[in-house]
C-alpha cells in the first residue's frame, strides 16, 4: 500500500509540473474565451457583476454565446489571490486538472471493486481465471490509468487553458468515483448527487453527457442500488441532485442563452438543408426514382448528418494524428499517443470478449460510446472539446490493455516488450512536449490573438499623448483584451455602462479613452491627437509600432496619421 501511494504521489507530481510550467506563457497568450473568463471573474469579485452589469449571473453573456458560470466563479478566488493574469486565469484549469488525475485512481480503484467476484460468474474457467487476474491488478491499472492521463496530450492541452470542459472532466470523473464507492457506503452517494448536479454548470455538453452517465450507471449497478436498504438514501441523493441543478433551469430555456445552442448546430442552416433536400426530391420524382425520394427526405439527411457527426469522433486519424483546431492540439500531434493505439485497440478487444457481461466493462465500453452524443448535431466535428468527455475512458480501457498484454506473455519476452514499448512511450512523449513547450507558441500564435497583449501595453504607455484611441473591432473581441490587459476597474465599467453588445462580431463599446470599431482607415479624419490600433488589412503601415507574430507576418498595427499621411 505505502509503494502504491509512493507511485501515486509520483505521478500526481508529473501531472502538477506538466500543467503548472510556463502556465502564463504557453500558450503564448490567452484567446478572448479565456479573458472573457478572467475579466468576468474579476468584475464578479470587485462588484458581484459580469461584464453586463447581472448580478451572480448562472450563464456568462460574454460574446453572447452564453458561457456556463462554473469556471468563472473558480477563477474568483484565483484572481482575488494573485490578481487578473494570464497565469491566475488558467490557474483553476491546471488545479483541476491535477484532481482529474488523482480522481482516476479512485475511480478505477471503486470500479473493480464494485466487479462481480468470480464465485459468482458464470463456470466459464476462462472467464473465471482471466476476471480474477484483472482484478488482481486493481492498483497497476489504477495507477497506469492516473499517468496516462497525467501524461495525455489531450488532457494536458486543456488543463492549461482556461476552457470550461476541462472543469466538466474533472467532476464527472469525481462523481462517478463517489457513486462507485456509494455501492458500498451509501453517504457518498449524497456528494456523487451535488456532483452531477454542480457538472451542469461546467460546460454545455455537460448538460447532455452527465444525465445519460447517470442512467449508465444507474442500469448497470440497478441490482445494488435499486434495493430496499438504498430506498431513503437514493431519494435523498436525487434532491440533492435536483436542487443543485434547479437553478439552471430557467438558463437552460431562455431564449437569449439558445443562441449558442443555434450557432454550434448543424441545423441552423435549415433554409439551405431544406432546400438542397427539395432540389434532390424533385430530381428524384422526374427520374422516377422513389428510393432516392424516400432518401432524400429531410428526415432521413438530418439522421444521417447526425451519425455522421457521431461517427467521426472515433476517427483514428483525428484522434492519434492530426487534431482538429489548432488551439486544440500541438503541432503535428493528435489527441492522443500513437503508441498507446495498440493497447487501446487490445484493451476494448478484452472488455467485449472476455468480460463485457461484467459491471466494468459496461461502464467504460458505455462512457466511451455515450461521450460523442452532445457533439453529433453540432458543426465543425470531430471536436476535441466537446468531446473532452471522453475522458478518462481512453485511458482507463489502454490500462487495461497495456496490463492484459503484459499477462499473456512471461521470461524474457516481457522484458524484452516493456523495454520497447516504454522506449516508443518515452520518444513519442518527448516529441510530445518538444512540439508543444518549444514549437506550438511561433507556429500556432496567430490562432491565439496573439499581439493583443502587446498593442495593449504600447497603448497605455503613450496613451496621454491622444485624446483618443481607437481600436478596431476586426481584432476579434478587441475590447475584452484591453479590459483584461488594463486590468480596468470593474466599477468604472459598470458606471460607464458596461458592455454593450450588438453582435457577437462586433461589440460596440468604449470606456477610458478607448472606443472600438471598424477602422475605414482612407475615410478617417487626419488629426494627430486620434491613435489608431487596428489589423494588416485596416492599417497599411504603423508609425507608431508594427506588432509581428513569432513567426514574422504583421499582427497588429498601431498608428496616427492617417488619409495616406504614411
Amino acid at each position: 500500500m505505502r509503494k502504491n501511494i509512493f507511485l501515486m504521489v509520483v505521478v500526481t507530481a508529473v501531472a502538477a509540473v506538466l500543467r503548472l510550467y510556463q502556465l502564463g506563457n504557453v500558450p503564448v497568450s490567452l484567446d478572448w474565451d479565456e479573458t472573457a473568463l478572467g475579466y468576468n471573474a474579476y468584475s464578479i469579485l470587485k462588484t458581484g457583476k459580469d461584464e453586463y452589469g447581472t448580478f451572480l449571473p448562472l450563464s456568462i453573456r460574454s460574446f453572447d454565446d452564453y458561457k456556463p458560470p462554473l469556471y468563472t466563479y473558480l477563477t474568483v478566488p484565483s484572481v482575488a489571490l494573485f490578481g487578473l493574469s494570464p497565469w491566475s486565469t488558467r490557474l483553476p484549469s491546471a488545479v483541476m486538472g491535477i484532481l482529474a488525475v488523482i480522481g482516476v485512481y479512485y475511480l478505477v480503484l471503486a470500479l473493480l471493486e464494485n466487479s462481480i467476484s468470480p464465485q459468482k460468474m458464470t463456470n466459464n474457467k476462462l472467464q473465471m481465471k482471466n476476471h480474477f487476474q484483472i482484478l488482481n491488478f486493481k492498483f497497476q491499472i489504477a495507477l497506469i490509468s492516473s499517468l496516462l492521463l497525467a501524461i495525455s496530450p489531450w488532457h494536458i492541452q486543456f488543463s492549461r487553458i482556461a476552457f470550461e470542459a476541462n472543469i466538466g472532466v474533472t467532476v464527472n470523473i469525481w462523481a462517478v468515483a463517489l457513486f462507485l464507492a456509494g455501492l458500498r457506503k451509501k453517504m457518498y452517494l449524497l456528494f456523487s448527487a451535488a456532483l452531477f448536479g454542480v457538472g451542469m454548470y461546467a460546460y454545455h455538453s455537460e448538460r447532455i453527457f452527465l444525465p445519460l452517465l447517470l442512467c449508465l450507471l444507474l442500469f448497470v449497478y440497478r441490482k445494488k442500488i435499486f434495493v430496499k436498504e438504498y430506498v431513503k438514501t437514493l431519494v435523498f441523493s436525487a434532491i440533492i441532485g435536483l436542487v443543485v441543478a434547479l437553478p439552471l433551469i430557467p438558463v437552460l430555456f431562455n431564449k437569449s442563452a439558445m443562441m449558442r445552442l443555434r450557432g454550434t448546430s448543424s441545423f441552423t442552416d435549415q433554409t439551405d438543408m431544406l432546400s438542397r433536400d427539395i432540389g434532390k426530391i424533385e430530381t428524384d420524382r422526374l427520374l422516377g426514382d422513389k428510393f432516392g425520394e424516400l432518401l432524400d427526405n429531410r428526415r432521413i439527411v438530418w439522421a444521417k448528418t447526425i451519425i455522421s457527426g457521431y461517427l467521426s469522433h472515433f476517427s483514428l486519424r483525428w484522434l492519434f494524428l492530426t487534431g482538429d483546431n489548432a488551439r486544440h492540439h500541438a503541432p503535428d500531434m493528435g489527441l492522443l499517443y500513437f503508441w498507446e493505439l495498440p493497447f487501446l485497440l487490445y484493451g476494448i478487444y478484452i472488455l467485449f470478449k472476455s468480460k463485457i457481461h461484467q459491471p466494468e466493462a459496461q461502464v467504460l465500453i458505455g462512457w466511451l460510446l455515450l461521450a460523442p452524443v452532445a457533439a453529433s448535431p453540432t458543426t465543425g466535428l470531430p471536436h476535441a472539446v466537446r468531446t473532452l468527455v471522453f475522458l478518462p475512458a481512453f485511458q482507463i480501457i489502454t490500462a487495461v490493455g497495456i496490463i492484459a498484454f503484459f499477462k499473456i506473455i512471461s521470461g524474457w519476452i516481457r522484458y524484452a516488450a516493456g523495454v520497447f514499448v516504454l522506449c516508443m512511450a518515452l520518444v513519442n512523449m518527448l516529441y510530445y512536449l518538444n512540439m508543444y513547450f518549444v514549437h506550438m507558441n511561433p507556429e500556432f500564435s496567430e490562432y491565439w490573438q496573439y499581439g493583443n497583449k502587446e498593442a495593449v501595453m504600447i497603448a497605455e504607455k503613450i496613451k496621454t499623448k491622444y485624446k483618443k484611441v481607437v481600436v478596431s473591432t476586426a481584432i476579434e473581441q478587441s475590447y475584452m483584451f484591453f479590459l483584461f490587459y488594463t486590468k480596468y476597474d470593474p466599477v468604472a465599467y459598470l458606471a460607464n455602462g458596461g458592455t454593450n453588445s450588438g453582435s457577437f462580431e462586433e461589440v460596440k463599446n468604449k470606456f477610458d479613452i478607448y472606443e472600438f470599431r471598424k477602422i475605414h482607415w482612407s475615410e478617417e479624419r487626419r488629426d494627430t491627437s486620434i491613435l489608431y490600433i487596428g489589423s494588416p488589412s485596416e492599417i497599411p503601415h504603423g508609425n507608431i509600432a508594427n506588432i509581428y507574430f513569432p513567426n514574422g507576418k504583421r499582427a497588429i498595427i498601431i498608428a496616427d496619421q492617417p488619409n495616406g499621411a504614411l
